[in-house]
């Protein structure tokens, strides 16, 4: 599945958390005003149609798009190849890429240590 833009993703976000079909209109009255113009949300959802990410159903004269993987799935697999991309695969580089910036507090820590005893 090929990977989504920033823009994309903010679209995604609103019909993941909407966890039901939302036509155009119903994004852009989720979106601040005057973000995005509706040609424009058309084109990124033509897009994520393309990738694969969202499904169209015709209701009417509007097509109402939902999410053809759940986020956390969606989040999984951009883990999956960032850490192939970048970490050359390894999950330990990863983590110690972490440890080495400062990015894990205390509760980060406890909670991989459980995360890996399970």
């Amino acid at each position: 599945m090929a990977k989504i833009s920033e823009a994309e993703r903010e679209i995604m976000e609103i019909i993941w958390k909407h966890a039901h079909p939302m036509t155009t209109a119903d994004i852009l009255q989720v979106l601040p005003e005057g973000k995005w113009k509706q040609s424009t949300v058309i084109t990124f959802l033509a897009r994520l149609m393309e990738k694969g990410v969202v499904k169209a159903t015709r209701i009417g004269k509007a097509n109402q798009y939902q999410a053809c993987m759940t986020e956390s799935a969606y989040r999984a697999m951009e883990t999956k190849q960032f850490i192939q991309d970048v970490h050359r695969g390894s999950v330990s580089g990863l983590i110690s890429a972490l440890c080495d910036t400062g990015e894990l507090n205390k509760e980060d820590i406890e909670e991989l240590i459980k995360r890996l005893r399970e």
